[in-house]
């Protein structure tokens, strides 16, 4: 009688055999999901690099106009954003109830106030440009004044101009110190500094032809400009070195 024994191992499989066999186990590990850490940090990676392409802000001054020799025509070719929010506000009345679609219509006091509000970094374009004052549209057919000048100093509140609500005040920012940039620079000064929102006495700023009034931090804002964008401007003009006569 003959007895037949096997090995509880099974029968042995060829070195090709098993190197294929370990090969394929390597390659299902490389293929298992990674971690949930690697995913995290990848996610953070990757919101870096979003923020970092941005545009890089800096307050457009006249002075780095005069540095980079910008005219008028290299002026309307660069983006500019507002450095704070700006709102405005006036009263309505009967005889000039009509509005801008895009404005809103506040009920104070039983008065009907006209506001227009221009968000912290809204992007805008010059749409003029004279000696130290830049008119930058934010929305069509309009646009806000900028006087460039130093940083403006808090002067005593002035009274509102005519026809503005009575208590509760629908112009809070009228009643502390205000700051006011004139239109243009003062007679014979240079222009210089920031390119500030213009306002007159008591915080009035023209808007489409109407006197409005800034309120809250209205008065702060300034001009911003994408420092990439600019050395992209200064970087397309070509300087001709012009032309002389052999010898000369």
């Amino acid at each position: 009688m003959l007895l037949r024994t096997c090995s509880s191992h099974g029968p042995r499989r060829p070195d090709a055999a098993r190197r294929r066999h370990l090969a394929r186990k390597r390659h299902l590990a490389r293929e298992r999901p990674a971690p949930a850490a690697f995913f995290l940090a990848l996610a953070v990676a990757f919101l870096v690099a979003l923020t970092g392409c941005g545009p890089r802000l800096v307050p457009f001054t006249h002075e780095l106009r005069v540095q980079h020799d910008l005219t008028d025509r290299d002026v309307k070719n660069l983006q500019f954003y507002l450095s704070h929010e700006v709102a405005l506000r006036r009263e309505l009345t009967s005889e000039r109830s009509q509005i801008t679609s895009s404005h809103k219509l506040l009920l104070v006091s039983g008065k009907v106030i006209e506001e227009v509000v221009v968000e912290e970094r809204t992007p805008g374009v010059v749409v003029d440009a004279r000696a130290g004052v830049l008119s930058v549209s934010f929305e069509p057919g309009a646009s806000l004044a900028f006087s460039a000048a130093p940083a403006p100093e808090p002067s005593a509140p002035a009274p509102s101009f005519p026809g503005f609500a009575t208590p509760p005040d629908p112009f809070p920012g009228n009643a502390g110190p205000l700051l006011a940039v004139p239109l243009a620079p003062p007679e014979g000064g240079a222009p210089g500094g920031n390119y500030w929102i213009a306002a007159g006495p008591g915080g009035e700023v023209r808007y489409q032809g109407k006197a409005f009034s800034a309120i809250e931090g209205s008065l702060r804002a300034h001009l911003l400009i994408d420092a990439d964008a600019l050395e992209e401007v200064v970087e397309r003009r070509k300087v001709l070195p012009g032309v002389r006569l052999s010898g000369r």
